[in-house]
Order: structure tokens, then sequence, then C-alpha cells
């Protein structure tokens, strides 16, 4: 079913590109000139958070060097408060999933929004082609679309970036802005919680486990961003086993939530459990940053994890490649079983031993 969603997806796009390659002409741009000079920058989402974490030192760094740019953020409405807490913006404009429908008054209301007011650059972050997003760049009038490179880009986007696959894929965004001159190296993704949402979600664990020498480990069962994943069977043997060593209480937290992962892992957990299910996107990291140590596959929560400095094992498959691997991040520690082999628990604990060496105080 979603192969055959993605094939009509590429077809729709092949269609619509040919339809703007035959009766549009872009107007010139030049760069560095059209980022850095620019009055209005559109910022478009991918809708996927963590993209929002790679995306904000870029933000941060116009908003700390060149405040007469104003950006504007479009981003999925459940996603806002997020977006608020990592990046330093002019505007935000949300929508939810069903606005972005091609075609539908919503999309156009939208479309229509974002053509007044004038946007000069538009940056996409999406990776992969969203014929929605994409379309919506093109519709704005920009003289430039700054974005990944993708065979299908162009028209939607003029400024194609072609990223190396070597480095760590947080970065795509920041090589980006490289790759056109500006000097943007050595922008941090450490990310930091409100002091408050720190504080309550700290006083949630403290009240279900009050004693300080039990660590609060977090797990993350969720799928992974190359669609493979360690199975929540395999998380709980781990997890038990760490149980059966350290004094250990587990949480379980998911970004977003898929109920019968959950409770697979839940079923097989051998350890004691917090019963905290978040409210929010906001509560779930500032319960994660509260976390003593994290276990997570090639999660989106495993990429916030690394930021925040918790120490996190990555529990990586064969598709995970190096590029998901966080750089300089010495709270991460990447354990990757080998098919038709037993795990190797003597690995496990080392690793789990090294990071937690590393552990900060992220308390208020």
């Amino acid at each position: 079913m979603a192969e055959t969603k993605k094939k009509d997806n590429e077809l729709m796009s092949k269609m619509v590109s040919g339809v703007l390659r035959r009766f549009r002409k872009d107007r010139a741009f030049s760069l560095p000139d059209n980022l850095t000079g620019a009055r209005r920058i559109l910022i478009i989402d991918s809708g996927e958070a963590v993209d929002l974490l790679f995306v904000a030192p870029v933000i941060n760094w116009f908003h700390e060097n060149h405040r007469d740019v104003r950006i504007t953020l479009l981003v999925l409405q459940e996603h806002s408060e997020l977006a608020k807490s990592l990046m330093r913006f002019n505007t935000i404009i949300t929508y939810n999933r069903k606005q972005l429908k091609l075609l539908k008054t919503d999309y156009m209301a939208l479309s229509r929004k974002l053509r007044k007011r004038e946007i000069e650059t538009v940056i996409l972050t999406s990776r992969q082609i969203s014929l929605e997003r994409h379309l919506l760049a093109f519709m704005t009038g920009a003289a430039a679309r700054i974005g990944f490179a993708h065979p299908m880009a162009f028209p939607f986007i003029n400024c194609e970036i072609k990223v190396s696959q070597e480095g760590y894929i947080g970065n795509g965004m920041i090589r980006i802005l490289e790759s056109l001159g500006l000097g943007v190296k050595g922008c941090g993704r450490n990310i930091s919680i409100p002091q408050a949402d720190l504080a309550h979600a700290g006083q949630l664990i403290h009240f279900r486990k009050p004693e300080k020498d039990i660590l609060t480990v977090a797990i993350d069962p969720g799928k992974g961003k190359t669609r493979h994943s360690v199975i929540p069977e395999t998380m709980a043997y781990l997890a038990n086993n760490l149980a059966g060593r350290m004094k250990v209480k587990f949480l379980v937290l998911m970004d977003p939530v898929d109920y019968k992962l959950a409770e697979r892992l839940r079923k097989e957990l051998k350890g004691e459990m917090i019963d905290l299910v978040p409210s929010s996107q906001a509560e779930t990291l500032a319960l994660l940053a509260n976390c003593d140590l994290f276990l997570s596959g090639n999660t989106g929560l495993f990429h916030f994890a690394a930021a925040l400095g918790i120490p996190s094992i990555g529990l990586f498959t064969k598709h995970d490649g190096k590029q998901w691997v966080p750089d300089n991040a010495p709270n991460i520690r990447i354990f990757k079983g080998v098919k038709g082999e037993k795990l190797s628990l003597k690995t496990f604990f080392k690793n789990v031993e090294d990071v937690l060496s590393t552990r900060e105080n992220v308390s208020p």
C-alpha cells in the first residue's frame, strides 16, 4: 500500500513538474546575496520533528548574524511548540495535515497567504520530494528556492545542493549554507529544555522514583529513520539483562507513540516501570532530559538525546549507516548485532559503562 502511494506521488510530481517547466520562467538571483541580503526568508518544514532539530542551528545563526533578515517558519501545528523552543524566528505559520492536500480550498488559501508575504528566498528542509511542500515553495514566487538535490526537485527547487553522504546527516542544512559561501561552520546542535518544563518532568519522575540510586532508563521501540528497527523483544532482552546488573526503572518514550510497539515492549520488560505517558512532544523531551540512560533505535528521539547530552545507546541495524551517527557526541555509543550471531552482552555492558561515565547533570 505504501509503495503504491509512493509511486502515485512520484507520477503526480512528474506531471506537475512538466507543466511548470513549460510555462514558468524564474527570476534571476545571486547567492549568498539572496540569503544574507534578503528581507524575507521562508523555511518549510518536512513534517518530521527531527528535521527541526537539524535546521535550528541555521535559523539561529541568521538571528545572531543577520537580524535584518526576517525568518518565517512554516511548520506542522503539532510541532509548533517544539519549534519555538529550538529556534529564533520572526514569524511562525502552522498547518495541519488535512491542509496539505493538493487542490483543496485550505491548501490554496495557504498558498495565497505565503505569496502575499513577498518571500525572496525559500529553504526546504525535506530530503525527499514532498509535492505539496515543494509546490508551495514554487508558488511563493520566490526567486531563490534552495534545498537538497533530488531527481525530481527542479523546477520546484532551482538551487539544488548535493550533500556528501560521508558526514552526519544532521549537519546537512549547515553544509548546504556552507556550500553557498556562508560562514556557518561551528553551528552547534546542542539544545536546552525550558527550565519550567525540565523541573516539572523531574518532579513527575521523582514522584514515581524517589530513590536517587536507581537509574531512570528510557527506551524508544519506535521505527527507525531508515524504516528498519530492532524489534521490541530484542530491546527488552538487553534491558532485562541490564536490570539484572543495575538498579533501574524503565520509562517508555516514543515520538510519535505507536501503542502496539509500546505494548509489545512493556509485556517483555521484567524490571520496574515508571507509569508515565507524555501529554505532548515538549513533555516527551523534558522527560528524556531527566533520564540517566536512553536505549533506542535510529529514531528521532535518539538524535534529540544526542543533542541534549543524554547518555544513549543506539541499537542500530545494518541499514543504519555512519551518516546516522551523531558526530562530536561523547554521550553516544552504537551497538549493532550481527545477523545469525547471538548479541554480545559483554559488548553491550561495556558500552553502557562507557556512556554512563559521560553523564552530565541536566536537572534544574
